[in-house]
């Protein structure tokens, strides 16, 4: 082992790697707070985006569906509107039709007579 080997794993080198590590941690939050006070930032990479933790995800999983159900519910709702108006217009046809189912019963009726007379009539001037 030689003598560099031996300061390279010593306390006082492990206490400087540590005093580095925390003056580059200090200088990114430092950077951060610039930018959020309006300071000009250090030039450092954009932190890492997290997952979002389970749950968050459940929420917003659950807030999904909570937003589907409401927009189906409204779908339901707009479509009994639209069959509720098309079943008005089907009963304003029907009371509309009844006159006239009344008007052709009668004309059938005067056809079949006027028919019966002419038969009845041409049957007994031809004997």
């Amino acid at each position: 082992m030689t003598d560099d080997d031996a300061v390279a794993g010593s306390p006082a080198d492990l206490a400087r790697q540590l005093r580095d590590a925390a003056d580059q941690l200090m200088a990114g939050w430092t950077a951060a707070a610039g930018s959020m006070s309006g300071g000009v930032p250090l030039s450092r990479p954009a932190m890492p985006q997290f997952p979002a933790l389970p749950a968050t995800m459940s929420a917003q999983q659950v807030q999904q569906v909570l937003d589907d159900l409401s927009a189906r519910r409204v779908q339901v709702q707009t479509l009994r509107d639209q069959l509720s108006t098309f079943d008005e217009q089907l009963g304003m046809l029907e009371a509309s039709l009844r006159p006239v189912v009344e008007w052709t019963r009668t004309w059938a009726a005067l056809e079949k007579s006027v028919s019966d007379f002419w038969r009845a009539g041409g049957g007994a001037g031809s004997s």
